[in-house]
């Protein structure tokens, strides 16, 4: 490789030639003006041995002048050494660069074309095509540079006749001399382009041709050399590695899209889930997602309002995963006080604590083989989630009260319904646990997103509470369709369960729910005629209800809890609701 030292060495070594040249001219210089002066009162034997000295002395000068002129030979090699390194090193780097680029270009009429901008520059072609042949041979597709509309189907159709030989016999064609050939001699795009030099290399794969790189130079002296051919072959290969990973995400897409074309029906064969219950686009995106991923070990990070399904979504990929068979273990990380969670996960030793008479295993433990399930993941201690990382990272554990670290295999499903993110800036989250936990992430909607599903779910909990002895009226499907639903399906579940136990016949009408759904006109239940638009209601019942809430909490922290978001959230409602001020 070329480097700057090499480079300031050539110049240096120049630099001294260039001195002992302009030294010995000096030299002979002086020593003729002295020998001139001697001559001039010296006698005949004197000036005849003068003479003689003179002319060995320029003899012996004129053999360090042949040693320069090696010298400066040598230089002139070396610097044209140096400077095929430098085009070489340059060459290489875009051999690299080109690898980057064409690995991550998935669309292949933008990779072929890239790819004709970088081989021109980098071999100052004056015009090219990539051409693609199909399973016959017979060329499929074309992409060039730099043809005109005059001379394209020319320099298409000599293209193509290079290009034929090159595929048919897998090997590449360098022709310096089109003038000279005589094959290529005869033809009239030669003259009319006026082409002097041409390069065809094939573009091979599993040893079936994909088709040929084919660039010429024009109306120039110098045509390619075999270092140019190099370039190319090697060149060709980044082309269809770039091809390869292009043709690997086309048939990704055509996959995606056939799995889109299967039906809710055929998905909730494939992936039983009779618990997860509606017909809406983001259920089935939810479930497609799910079937996709529950085959795999990969963590998932599921993300939603409290009370919209999301340990049921856990249970349903566990209970599909070749962990199915093995234990489902869930743990609220909310609902254990923090000095007790780490216990509870990881187990103790007998001793390791007052109280501990006995060794016990932790749940995470209890899961080997399984799949454990952390709801509520924001809540945990910071501490505690830095062994929870190490978990994930050994798969390993250690007893409290133990050094002996105990292999766990387990998929760890995480849930929560707080910002994590805001969490990660407050640094009650840790980030690398973020990532750690969210290989992948779901986003379950609350029920107001999917209101096509209220009706189905309503009718589920109807016959799960009611054994197939009620019905709902009309006028309370509709009410249920129009309610808010802040406790999202755990709410609407709850509702249903209460107008069974209070409905006085075997048809469940509007009265026979809370008064927070259907209440008296201006109160949230809509009037006659509908008057009142939907926006209109949901405003409403979003002011009475969350006032409800802020009476009885005893912080606006604890009442954003309760009602599922963040606080910053809370504050924006209550601003735009106008209940701030009030």
């Amino acid at each position: 490789m070329c480097s700057s030292e090499e480079e300031g060495m050539a110049e240096s070594f120049q630099t001294l030639v260039a001195a002992c040249r302009e030294a010995r001219e000096a030299a002979i210089r002086e020593l003729t003006t002295e020998l001139q002066a001697l001559q001039e009162g010296a006698g005949p034997s004197l000036r005849a041995e003068l003479t003689a000295l003179y002319r060995a002395v320029l003899s012996r000068h004129a053999g360090v002048g042949r040693l320069l002129d090696r010298l400066v030979e040598h230089g002139d090699a070396m610097e044209g050494r140096l400077a095929r390194q430098k085009n070489e090193l340059a060459r290489m780097e875009t051999l690299y660069a080109a690898g980057i680029q064409f690995s991550t270009e998935t669309e292949r009429t933008a990779l072929l074309h890239k790819a004709m901008d970088v081989v021109e520059k980098a071999l100052g072609a004056d015009a090219g095509y990539i051409v693609l042949v199909d399973e016959q041979g017979a060329v499929s597709d074309a992409y060039g540079r730099n043809l005109d509309g005059d001379g394209e189907r020319e320099a298409l159709d000599l293209s193509t006749t290079v290009i034929r030989s090159v595929v048919d016999r897998s090997r590449p064609v360098r022709i310096h001399d089109a003038d000279a050939d005589g094959e290529l001699a005869r033809r009239e795009s030669i003259l009319h382009l006026d082409i002097k030099s041409v390069l065809c290399v094939p573009l091979i794969h599993d040893g079936k041709p994909l088709g040929a790189v084919y660039i010429d130079r024009r109306s120039v002296a110098q045509p390619f050399d075999e270092s140019d051919l190099a370039f190319l072959v090697a060149f060709a290969h980044q082309i269809v590695q770039g091809l390869h990973v292009s043709r690997q995400f086309s048939d990704l897409e055509n996959h995606l899209l056939a799995d889109a074309a299967v039906t809710l029906a055929e998905l909730r064969r494939r992936f039983p889930s009779e618990e997860i219950v509606g017909h809406s686009p983001a259920i089935f995106e939810l479930l497609r997602m799910a079937f996709r991923i529950a085959p795999t070990d990969a963590s998932v990070l599921i993300l939603g309002e409290s009370g919209t399904g999301k340990e049921l979504f856990a249970r349903a990929i566990h209970r599909n995963s070749r962990r199915g068979p093995a234990p489902f273990v869930a743990i609220n990380c909310g609902a254990i006080p923090h000095d007790l969670l780490e216990s509870e996960l990881f187990g103790y030793e007998k001793g390791a604590f007052t109280g501990a008479v006995h060794a016990k295993p932790g749940r995470l433990e209890t899961a080997d083989g399984g799949t454990v399930f952390l709801d509520e993941i924001a809540e945990m201690d910071v501490r505690l989630q830095a062994k929870l990382l190490r978990v994930l990272q050994t798969r390993e554990i250690e007893r409290l009260g133990s050094v002996q670290p105990r292999p766990v295999d387990i998929r760890v499903l995480a849930a929560t319904n707080r910002d994590l993110t805001e969490r990660i800036a407050t640094g009650a989250f840790r980030e690398d646990l973020f990532y750690r936990l969210k290989v992948i992430a779901l986003h379950v909607p609350p029920l107001r997103e999917r209101r096509e599903d209220i009706a189905e779910l309503a009718e589920y909990f109807l016959v799960r509470f009611g054994e197939g002895r009620f019905q709902f009226d009309a006028e309370t499907l509709e009410a249920l369709h129009a309610y808010h639903w802040p406790g999202n399906i755990r709410e609407l579940e709850n509702v249903i369960q209460r107008s069974v136990v209070l409905a006085r016949g075997a048809r469940i009408g509007p009265d026979d729910l809370p008064p927070e759904i259907v209440g008296p006109v201006g109160e949230g239940r809509p009037p006659a005629g509908g008057a009142a638009t939907l926006a209109d209601a949901e405003r409403d019942f979003r002011r009475r209800y969350i006032r409800r809430v802020l009476a009885a909490s005893a912080t606006k922290s604890e009442a954003a809890r309760r009602l599922g978001i963040n606080r910053t959230y809370l504050y924006k409602l209550l601003e735009e609701l106008g209940i701030e001020g009030e």
